[in-house]
């Protein structure tokens, strides 16, 4: 029983880290580029979007940063191979 006890506080405590990470990330970018769209309405409503999306990304592990790092990796090879063929030429 004890075991079962420790091995659910882990894993709840886990969700609940991402969870706070991710709501709070989301609802700050939310409000930010809601308040630039659509002025403090649109800050409230991107605000709890954001706080929504972050939420449920943040509980699934979903990390928006990383896919941005990973476009800015695969411009960086094009560049490379762009300018590799522009040499060969």
């Amino acid at each position: 029983m004890k075991h079962l006890l420790i091995a659910t506080t882990l894993v709840l405590s886990a969700l609940t880290g991402a969870q706070a990470q991710g709501t709070l990330r989301g609802a700050e970018r939310g409000a930010e580029d809601g308040n630039r769209a659509a002025g403090p309405v649109g800050g409230i409503v991107g605000g709890a979007v954001g706080a929504a999306t972050g939420t449920v990304g943040g509980v699934l592990g979903v990390d928006p940063d990383r896919r941005e790092d990973r476009l800015d990796r695969q411009e960086r090879r094009e560049e490379r191979r762009d300018r590799r063929e522009r040499l060969e030429r």
